[in-house]
């Protein structure tokens, strides 16, 4: 028949066919493991005329005449085209499922040995009945109805299976029929979880699958019961076909005009999943055949638990587990046969039948199984009106209510990339992480994650400018919380883990580290004097070469200027000069080693270019707070550092550990001088910028950070046993926050927020510093002054950097050319001990024009003889209260914004 013929010119053919395919299949049951690999031609009617005419001649002549003699041909009385066949005659009766001849056993023969000469079968008896449904069932079995799906497999069904009639199917169709090693079934894909250290969920990972696989021993009787019920009621009857179920589906589809059932068994869905959907007879020959391979090779408890955890049943669902969490929030154990019989009643056509969207519909599918699983004999009859009266009883959307912290996902996410003990390639671990049904433990806390969130919206009700909360455990490196005040959807990056920001002065305890590492004593003096000039230092001159003159050199918060500062007073008042001198004195490359080794990504940080502005926060591109809570977390466990981690643990679908987090301690700084340095931070807390954070019993130690025009602001401390970093800002950055400093509202944001999670933990103290100790560790060296006249000045900050001594500038007018020294106290050669200050005179490279001569009435006065050595000139401290930053091409820096050319930071 022609793709354009009608429907109903073909449809009392077809009923007929079908009742005539349905004789056939009863009478023969033997069923040979045939496999895909079927290859149908695309047959006109006239085509199947023939070869229907062939399966008679060919089922006639194997019946009457030995097999090695050449067939006779048996021919038909011709049927008008538009009308169904004759009917058959009629057979005496015979038992339901014999053969009409008893069939002759076939010695057993090795399975898949081609090799073996094939058993020839007997010949039997040809009657008009079985030429009728040899004619009826090759006719069926080549139409071409692609408008029809699930037809031309009915009549399939009977030319396959009816091979005592039709004993050689490779002659019949022409075609090759392979019979591979094996039928499989592949490992499903399965969605994966994440939960906290507690086994709290955190976030489902469905992409695109969400399934949770389950043995079928933990699947109760009565839900594999309500799901036979609704797809194969046979199920443990027949061998991976249901011929009246297909026959039904056939019967209802002519009935219909269109396909209303599919008559697929269980096994056959399963098979679909391996041969594909298409609506083509090809598909659906693969389809019986493959599920009949699946028969031949896995036990009914195995196809069946396949099916259970492969089935999808809407909402993203995939198996029965996934099922009973999205509508119920329960675990399969814990259906009831309502539930049960309402999941089941989803299989057939879940994207048409929500339960949330459609009750009425949905009900009448469940009430439909609940029924049938009463005919079936599970349940008992005078149960089912009590039943029928039960509400639905869907819940909201399990997946919606378990994504507690999405942004978690991505941060977790990114950890599994990097972990090569979870795949050999990147490609491999992302689809092992979307796919692969891990169960992924984290190091988070989600009281202490709920806490700062709550924090967060406490003290920053809208959505800008926003906050960031990072916490991680000091001795073990593992993340205990990352908050935002904005949603993943929002930014589509985690500000806490990803957002970079400039630190401030947040990222001075660095220098000072560096500087105590490297043997500087705490009571080395370091100039407080604001503004302070560096010539030769891109935007630290007097004159660097700006619009705004203002900007130039480095000022402290609000224009304070101080004398002559140890590191400890420098450190608690954030003294901006002070800072940069030592910066200099040390080197940029020398702190940002010493910060990388701290848990800062540095290349990241500064963008490979560390300037001098570092000493301020003066970075490039800024760091997050997950970084400098691991970076401070360094100071907390006396100068060792462990790798922050956001994964603990990652099992497989079996719970197998894949991953385990072993973490690893580095000592990165001298316990004598982390324990100094801690004590130094201290003094930020309990007098310094940052007495906000301070916690009525707990010692805490940090740092305040307020970047150039209050862009962004900081806090960052810690205790013995919590590193936690606050930021406060605007999510697209570069905006300003009048008058936010670190010192107000992030400092009490991090006291609110760890007021709360250390409540109830036992107090521990930071270990008491030894400044003996220290001063022994420096021994009683002294060192030579080296000679730095006619050195440029940074290149004279540096000479003197490496003997550990400090180079003080004072400015003098002198013909030499500007930033050049002109001298230097003590003298080169002097001895000093490190720490100590060495004062040089840099020229500004302008001498003033000598006074006018004097007049006529004060001709009598003495006049002043000029002194041999240049004039120091000292400049008065200007008043500044405007917001730059320390400089050297950083975009910020500082608290409260004192001035540092360039762009870098201050202090407050």
């Amino acid at each position: 028949m022609n793709g354009s013929a009608g429907w109903s010119g073909v449809k009392g053919r077809l009923l007929s066919a079908a009742s005539a395919v349905g004789l056939a299949t009863r009478a023969h049951r033997q069923v040979p493991p045939l496999f895909p690999g079927l290859r149908l031609p695309n047959v006109t009617d006239a085509v199947a005329e023939r070869i229907a005419t062939s399966v008679v001649e060919r089922s006639g002549r194997e019946q009457e005449q030995p097999v090695d003699q050449p067939p006779a041909a048996v021919k038909d009385p011709p049927q008008p085209v538009d009308q169904p066949p004759a009917p058959p005659v009629k057979d005496p009766p015979q038992p339901v499922h014999q053969p009409s001849a008893p069939p002759v056993k076939v010695p057993p023969q090795p399975v898949h040995q081609p090799s073996a000469p094939p058993v020839k079968v007997p010949p039997q008896p040809v009657t008009p009945e079985r030429q009728a449904v040899g004619r009826a069932a090759a006719r069926l079995a080549f139409l071409s109805l692609g408008t029809v799906l699930g037809i031309g497999t009915v009549a399939l069904v009977a030319v396959v299976l009816s091979r005592p009639a039709v004993s050689n199917a490779k002659a019949l169709l022409d075609v090759e029929l392979d019979i591979p090693e094996e039928a499989s079934l592949p490992e499903l894909d399965e969605r994966s979880t994440i939960y906290d250290g507690d086994g709290n969920l955190l976030a489902v990972i469905d992409r695109e699958v969400s399934r949770q696989t389950i043995a079928l021993r933990r699947i109760p009787e009565h839900v594999r019961q309500a799901v036979i019920t609704a797809e194969d009621r046979k199920f443990y009857e027949h061998e991976g076909y249901d011929v009246e179920g297909i026959g039904r589906a056939l019967v209802a589809n002519l009935q219909a005009g269109s396909v209303t059932e599919g008559g697929s068994t269980i096994t056959q869905q399963l098979a679909k999943s391996e041969v594909g959907n298409e609506r083509t007879l090809e598909r659906k020959a693969s389809e019986l055949l493959y599920a009949m391979a699946l028969e031949e090779r896995f036990s009914k408890e195995e196809l069946l638990e396949r099916y259970l955890n492969q089935v999808y049943f809407g909402s993203r669902a995939y198996g029965i587990a996934a099922a009973a969490e999205e509508f119920f929030h329960t675990k399969p154990r814990n259906l009831n046969v309502t539930q049960a019989a309402l999941l089941a009643s989803l299989i057939r056509s879940p994207n048409s039948a929500d339960p949330r969207d459609k009750v009425d519909l949905a009900m009448r599918r469940r009430n439909a199984v609940l029924q049938g699983m009463v005919e079936e004999g599970y349940i008992k009859a005078k149960r089912l009106p009590k039943l029928l009266k039960k509400p639905l009883g869907v819940k909201e959307s399990s997946l919606r209510r378990t994504r507690r912290v999405p942004h978690v996902i991505d941060a977790v996410r990114r950890e599994v990339l990097r972990t090569k003990q979870l795949g050999k390639s990147r490609k491999a671990r992302e689809r092992l992480f979307y796919y692969g049904g891990l169960r992924i433990t984290t190091t988070l806390d989600l009281e202490m994650q709920r806490t700062a969130s709550n924090t967060i919206r406490d003290y920053m009700p809208g959505t800008e400018p926003t906050a960031a909360i990072a916490t991680v455990d000091p001795k073990t490196g593992a993340v205990k919380a990352i908050a935002s005040g904005l949603g993943y959807k929002e930014l589509e990056y985690d500000l806490p883990t990803q957002g970079r920001r400039q630190p401030g002065s947040a990222f001075k305890p660095f220098v000072y580290a560096a500087a105590l590492q490297d043997g500087y004593p705490v009571e080395m003096k370091l100039s407080g004097r604001s503004p302070a000039y560096f010539e030769g230092v891109p935007g630290w001159e007097r004159d660097c070469n700006t619009d705004d003159k203002d900007v130039c050199g480095v000022s402290n918060y609000g224009g304070s200027s101080y004398g002559d500062l140890d590191m400890r007073e420098a450190l608690k008042n954030s003294v901006n000069t002070a800072a940069a001198q030592l910066t200099l004195t040390l080197g940029a490359k020398r702190v940002a080693k010493l910060a990388g080794k701290m848990n800062i990504d540095i290349k990241a940080a500064t963008n490979g270019q560390s300037t001098n502005s570092i000493g301020l926060g003066g970075l490039d591109q800024g760091v997050t707070a997950l970084e400098m809570a691991s970076a401070y977390a360094v100071f907390a466990n006396s100068g060792k550092r462990v790798e922050p981690h956001l994964i603990a643990k990652v099992e497989n679908r079996a719970g197998e550990v894949l991953y385990k987090a072993k973490p690893k301690a580095t000592k990165v700084l001298d316990p004598v001088v982390d324990h100094a340095l801690v004590d130094l931070m201290r003094g930020v807390v309990t007098g310094g910028t940052g007495t906000a954070a301070a916690l009525p019993s707990w010692e805490v130690a940090g740092k305040t950070g307020t970047t150039q025009n209050h862009v962004d602001a900081w806090f960052v401390g810690y205790t013995p046993v919590l590193s936690t970093a606050v930021w406060v800002g605007h999510a697209k950055g570069q905006i300003e926050m009048p008058g936010m400093t670190g010192g107000a509202l992030p400092a009490s944001m991090w006291n609110s927020y760890m007021a709360k999670v250390l409540d109830g933990r036992k107090v521990v103290n930071f270990p008491e510093p030894d400044f003996n100790a220290l001063a022994s560790r420096l021994g009683d060296r002294s060192v030579r002054v080296p000679d730095v006249v006619r050195m440029m000045e940074e290149e004279a900050l540096t000479a003197l950097g490496k003997r550990k001594l400090i180079g003080e500038v004072r400015q003098v007018s002198s013909s030499a050319p500007q930033g050049t020294v002109v001298w230097q106290s003590p003298n080169p050669g002097d001895t000093g001990h490190p720490g100590e200050t060495v004062y040089i005179g840099v020229s500004t490279g302008y001498v003033p024009p000598p006074p006018p001569p004097p007049s006529s009435s004060s001709s009598g006065s003495s006049e002043k003889k000029s002194n041999d050595k240049p004039a120091e000139e000292e400049p008065a401290p200007e008043e500044d209260t405007g917001d730059s930053g320390g400089g050297g091409g950083g975009r910020g820096g500082g608290d409260g914004g004192g001035r540092g050319g360039g762009g870098g930071g201050g202090g407050d």
